[in-house]
């Protein structure tokens, strides 16, 4: 004999079957559209795009100020676009403050005077002369007056036993023009890799001439 009891989804109709199928259908959809911070609608899902590369105006101006020479930096990253040659150079220069001086000394752990000088250069794609007074002639320009003087130019001075003969050379890393003086980087017997001012009695009285070996801007 047939079991008279029936459930509860036989007892309902068809149509109400229905009704709540679609309706738990419904909910389980918005469910999924939510996330944790609320609901995400269709629009927020934005394809991705390829973005344009970005214009740098630096470069350009960064690039035409090294045209007329080797470019072959250690790492030229080191260097800010709005640098000129020279500032590169005294930056660059300053970062051998205090190594030692050694007679005939051509870099990097020590160095003489012209070794110095040939040495920064050189990782800027000018050949120097080994000798200071070789250096002097390497220059494109002889600059009389110090007033003149431009950050990378070379200064020379006379020895420290024959005062008036060049013996030593140096990098400008600045002019003074206001107190009359200017400052430059160079290797001593003494102190190694430092920077001097040109008033020092020392030097103010061993200075001869000048020269400039970057060319003009």
């Amino acid at each position: 004999m047939r079991s008279e009891k029936r459930t509860f989804v036989d007892k309902m109709s068809f149509p109400l079957l229905m009704f709540l199928l679609v309706l738990l259908g419904g909910c389980t959809m918005v469910a999924g559209l939510m996330t944790g911070n609320g609901f995400r609608s269709h629009g927020d899902e934005q394809p991705m795009v390829n973005e344009l590369p970005s214009l740098d105006y630096d470069t350009p101006l960064f690039l035409t100020q090294w045209d007329s020479i080797n470019f072959n930096l250690p790492d030229p990253s080191q260097y800010h676009p709005r640098y000129t040659v020279a500032d590169s150079i005294i930056d660059y220069a300053m970062r051998f403050l205090r190594v030692p001086y050694v007679p005939a000394g051509k870099g990097p752990n020590k160095f003489d005077c012209s070794g110095f000088t040939s040495y920064i250069f050189r990782r800027f794609g000018y050949e120097l002369d080994a000798t200071a007074i070789g250096q002097l002639r390497n220059g494109w320009m002889v600059i009389d007056d110090p007033a003149d003087l431009r950050r990378g130019d070379l200064v020379f001075y006379g020895g420290r036993k024959k005062t008036n003969t060049i013996g030593h050379v140096a990098i400008v890393v600045d002019n003074d023009w206001v107190h009359n003086r200017f400052t430059f980087i160079h290797a001593t017997v003494k102190l190694g890799v430092t920077v001097s001012t040109s008033t020092e009695t020392y030097y103010a009285k061993r200075y001869i001439t000048a020269c400039r070996i970057l060319p003009d801007s």
